[in-house]
């Protein structure tokens, strides 16, 4: 083979995997089209596993969306108050998300002067938290004469939360028709 044969050769296999690699996407049109569909639907499976479980449940339990990853909730600022052998600390949450808040958690750590964890206490909802929901809060620790000071750490069970402070939040909304709430 002459070396002008071989040129040819190289600049031919050049060109064959340049069309290769380059060929595998859609036009842009089609890729645009495919970002507006928005969501996928259900599967079938899908619909028929939830179908199965409504109906386990009973006719007065209603499935909710549940929020994915961060979350977002407003509290108010933690009151705490000894109650004899014991510090409660009572404050206020609301749902701040766009869908309810599934396994919601909060941890109340205490710590000495020094930094080390004295104590704490921790409260979880296993009813979901719904949009706009408001949900007082009482955590209880035994009293230690090393309480310095507390934190408070928020979580759900499919991520984690974005606190923000508030002020005030508002009462919670009585139900109608449940006399008697613990």
């Amino acid at each position: 083979m002459t070396r002008s044969g071989r040129v040819l050769l190289f600049g031919f296999l050049a060109c064959v995997l340049t069309a290769v690699a380059c060929g595998g996407s859609a036009p842009a049109e089609e890729e645009a089209m495919e970002v507006d569909a928005g969501p996928a639907p259900p599967s079938a499976a899908a619909v028929a596993a939830a179908n199965r479980l409504s109906s386990q449940l009973g006719d007065d339990v209603r499935l909710v969306p549940t929020v994915r990853g961060l979350a977002e909730i407003g509290y108010e600022q933690p009151t705490a108050r000894r109650d004899g052998n014991f510090i409660v600390t009572r404050f206020r949450v609301k749902n701040l998300a766009e869908n309810a808040i599934a396994g919601l958690q909060v941890d109340e750590f205490w710590f000495d002067s020094d930094g080390n964890t004295v104590t704490g206490d921790s409260v979880r909802f296993r009813e979901p938290v719904l949009r706009d929901q408001v949900v007082d809060i009482e955590l209880r620790v035994p009293r230690d004469p090393a309480m310095d000071r507390s934190n408070y750490e928020f979580s759900h069970q499919n991520g984690d939360i974005k606190a923000t402070l508030f002020d005030e939040i508002e009462d919670p909304e009585e139900e109608e028709g449940d006399g008697d709430q613990p």
